[in-house]
C-alpha cells in the first residue's frame, strides 16, 4: 500500500492549524529530499512561505474579534490547505511509496501507515532554555530531544501567563534546539513555553520561562 500523507486540516482549530503548517514549512526549508524545483502544479517553497506568512498575518490580526479579520483569516487558512493538498501529491509522487522520506515533510502519515497505535499525549519536553539571540528582539529556545515528537511549538505571551487566552503561537521547529524567535520588543518581559507534536497533535506544556528581551 503506498504511503499517504495526511492533508484532513480542517479539524484543527485555528491555532493548531498555524502550528502544523508552520512544521510543515520549518520541513521543507532546506529539506534534501525534495530539493527545488518542484515539478509542476505552480509548487514553490517561496510560493508555501508567502501563504503561510499571510495566514500567520491573518490570524493574529482576528485575535481582535473584527468580524472582517476573521473572514480574511479564513480566506488565507484555505488558500494554504489548498496549496497544502497540492504539494501533498507531489511529495507522494516523488515519494514512491517511500515512507521514510515522507516523515521529513512535516505532514502526518496515515496510522495505518506508521503503525502508531498509542493515544497517549507526548510528555512535557525537559531542560527547556531560553537565551538571547544575536539580533536585538531575537531569543533562542531550546530542550531536550523529546522521543515520538515530529516537531515543536513554542508559545508565547507578554500578558500574564496563567490566562490561556494570553498566549500565541510563537515559532514551530523540527528541530529541538537552535529554536529562534523574532519580531520581539527589546526591553519588554516575555513568557515562553515549549510542547512536542505528533499525529495524535500538542503535547504536555513545559514549564515556564520569563525573560527580558534585549
Amino acid at each position: 500500500m503506498q504511503a499517504k500523507l495526511i492533508v484532513t486540516f480542517e479539524h484543527l482549530s485555528a491555532p493548531d492549524f498555524l502550528a502544523k503548517t508552520g512544521s510543515i514549512v520549518v520541513a521543507m526549508t532546506d529539506n534534501v529530499h525534495y530539493q527545488e524545483p518542484w515539478v509542476g502544479q505552480g509548487l514553490s517553497l517561496e510560493l508555501l512561505k508567502a501563504a503561510y506568512n499571510n495566514f500567520q498575518v491573518a490570524y493574529h490580526a482576528s485575535l481582535t474579534k473584527d468580524t472582517l479579520k476573521i473572514a480574511q483569516r479564513d480566506v488565507a487558512r484555505q488558500t494554504l490547505t489548498d496549496l497544502l493538498k497540492r504539494l501533498a501529491l507531489y511529495l507522494e509522487l516523488m515519494a514512491a511509496g517511500d515512507t521514510t522520506l515522507l516523515t521529513t515533510t512535516g505532514y502526518d502519515l496515515r496510522h495505518d501507515i506508521v503503525h502508531n497505535n498509542s493515544n497517549e499525549l507526548l510528555p512535557a519536553p525537559s531542560d527547556f532554555k531560553v537565551t538571547h539571540g544575536q539580533l536585538s528582539g531575537t531569543l533562542n529556545a531550546q530542550v531536550t530531544r523529546l522521543a515520538g515528537a515530529g516537531s515543536y511549538e513554542v508559545h508565547i505571551t507578554k500578558d500574564d501567563p496563567k490566562v490561556e487566552s494570553n498566549w500565541q503561537h510563537a515559532v514551530s521547529s523540527v528541530t529541538s534546539t537552535h529554536i529562534l524567535v523574532t519580531g520581539l520588543i527589546p526591553g519588554q518581559s516575555y513568557w515562553l513555553r515549549i510542547r512536542g507534536l505528533n499525529s495524535n497533535g500538542g503535547g504536555v506544556w513545559s514549564d515556564l520561562i520569563s525573560i527580558i528581551v534585549v
